[in-house]
Order: structure tokens, then sequence, then C-alpha cells
């Protein structure tokens, strides 16, 4: 808990080290279990975190990047520091979830499957699938953070340092499915993030070669299901792309992809289209925006603690291992401050 509290904080040993007024070996031998901490040095460690010292007795599992439980959608490499940084606040706000929602009974409409390639023969049969299992009706997702806190997941919304991470999901064995939403990115590569991601928690219990295409088939399929809009593709261009953006809520250049992949276009012309993309700059921002999704699912479970349970804002700050103003900024931005 002193490296993940450490790492959240975006610190070097040294830092922690020098700000604690301890060594750097004392904070590498007790990251690394040879030592234990005085209650002074503990003190002292959590003051310069920022958290309160109990968070550094917290017993829960940490998973991280490469393990089988985490996956994350990543567009480049980024700095080993900021890996760290990223993948300490997803194991925090999946603790903390898991924290708010263990005082409560929680009643989902659904779950989320685990289903074999092998078994269904394409990730789009296992698209078709769960959303048969969910009784989605035909069409465009309305709203895909509804649907997957409807089946047990928690989503997560947070800007992170860096836009090259998309999305991040872990589902830890007794646990229940976590995601976790890069907010720098526009709202319809995010709906396609969200449903890669879901992607890899249905079919992939281990990671595989070829994992990250079948996710994207999965993703495509389950937002943008073949027997429904490959009519709706035919005569692709930009402005037809453009038009139907809003009514799926899908990025344009997702709807081109999907007009190849489904053959209503050529290969040249795809690539004129992507071209035409670059060309008017749209390749990064779109001409059409679609509004953001918001979680609801932790939201929820906050306010029934506060009104039914009567916790307070310093209670459940408490229960989460934060002092109150961060409790407020990640939890209840303009919302239950008077609570």
């Amino acid at each position: 808990m002193v490296t993940l509290a450490r790492e959240s904080r975006g610190m070097t040993m040294s830092e922690l080290a020098a700000r604690a007024g301890v060594t750097a070996s004392l904070i590498s031998k007790v990251e690394l279990g040879q030592r234990e901490m005085s209650e002074e040095t503990a003190k002292s460690v959590a003051a310069s975190l920022d958290y309160p010292v109990e968070i550094l007795t917290w017993k829960e599992p940490i998973y991280g990047f490469g393990s089988s439980s985490f996956y994350h959608r990543k567009q480049q490499s980024l700095p080993q520091k900021s890996l760290r940084q990223i993948q300490a606040f997803v194991n925090f706000q999946r603790i903390r979830a898991k924290r708010l929602s263990s005082a409560l009974d929680l009643d989902f409409s659904f779950t989320i499957p685990s289903l074999s390639v092998d078994d269904y023969g394409s990730p789009e049969e296992i698209a078709r699938a769960v959303r048969a299992a969910w009784r989605m009706p035909i069409g465009p997702v309305s709203n895909l953070i509804e649907w997957i806190e409807a089946a047990g997941g928690f989503v997560v919304t947070h800007e992170f340092s860096s836009a090259k991470i998309n999305a991040i999901s872990v589902w830890p064995p007794g646990e229940s499915p976590f995601f976790v939403l890069n907010t720098l990115l526009p709202a319809c590569n995010l709906r396609f993030s969200l449903a890669h991601e879901l992607g890899h928690l249905v079919m992939h219990d281990v990671p595989e070669p070829g994992q990250e295409e079948e996710a994207d088939r999965f993703a495509a399929e389950f937002l943008m299901p073949a027997a429904e809009i490959k009519s709706e593709l035919r005569g692709m261009n930009l402005r037809l792309a453009a038009r139907l953006k809003p009514v799926w809520r899908t990025s344009m250049g997702a709807l081109i992809r999907r007009a190849r992949d489904l053959e209503t276009i050529t290969d040249r012309q795809h690539t004129s289209l992507r071209v035409q993309l670059s060309q008017n700059g749209w390749t990064k921002q779109e001409p059409v925006s679609t509004p953001h999704e918001k979680p609801g699912l932790i939201p929820e479970i906050v306010r029934v603690h506060h009104q039914d349970h009567g916790y307070s804002i310093a209670d459940l700050a408490d229960l989460a291992g934060l002092y109150t103003s961060e409790w407020l900024d990640l939890y209840e931005p303009g919302g239950l401050r008077s609570v």
C-alpha cells in the first residue's frame, strides 16, 4: 500500500523519503516487505502522501498492467511513471468501490458473462449473444454505461495526464468488473473503448494473441449490429458518416471502417475516406460531437449512504481512505457537499 499510495501521487522513493524525513533505503525496504514502519514513521509517510495513515494498513490485492485481470487500450507507449500512476489510481478506485458497495445488498438485472470464441465461432456472435442475454432493443445502444452498470459493472470517468490510454478494465477474482474511462477522449471514442473493454472481459480470461482485434470486432458488432446498420452504410461518404454519428454515437471513422468491414464500400474507398478525414483535420477532432455518458452506480451508492444510512461526508471519506477535500473532488463534485 505504501507503493500504491506513492505511485498514485507520482512520487519516486527518493521524493517520498525526502518529504517524510526518512532514508530512501527505508522506503525501499518497507515496500519490499523487509522492514516495518514505526507508528511515527507511518504517520509521516502518510502525511507526505496526503492520505490518512489508515490507508497504509489496507489488505486488498493489487492488480497491474499485464496481469490476467487487467487490460488497457494504449495507443502508444507511455513513460513508466505515468503508467504506474494510472495503475495506482485504477486500483484505489476499484478498492474504494468495493468498500463503498460491500455494506449494500446490490441487485443487478444482468451479469457480464464469460464466453469463448472457440464455442461461439466469432467475436461478432458473442456480441450478439450478450445483447440477447441483456434483452437489448434493436438499433443503437442508447447509453452503454447504463447497460454495463445494470450488469454489475462499475464505471469511473477520470481525466488522465495523457490521452494515450483510452480506457482500462479489470475484473479480479471475486470482485465486480471495473472500468475507467479517460475523459480527455471524445465521447464517441470512449463508447467504443468501453465496448472494447467489455469484449475483453467477456471473451478473454487470459491475455492471448489476437485479443485486441477480437475486442474491436466485438465492440463494432455490439454498438453497430450488422443486421441493423448495413443498409444505412451504403453510399458511405463523409456527409453520411457525419449524419449517422449522432444516431449510432460512434465516430465517423468507426462508421467508415464498419462500412468497409460489412463490404458496403471497397478497401480503396475506405482508404480514400480516411485520407479525406485526415485532410480535414477530423482524425483527432470530428465536426459532429456527441454527449458524454455519465456513470450512475457509484453516485447512487454514495446517495444511499448519505440519505438512507446517515453517513456524513467525513464518514465516507474515512471509508475510502481519503481526506474530505479529495473525497468531494472525486465523488461529489458540486453535488452533496452540504450533506
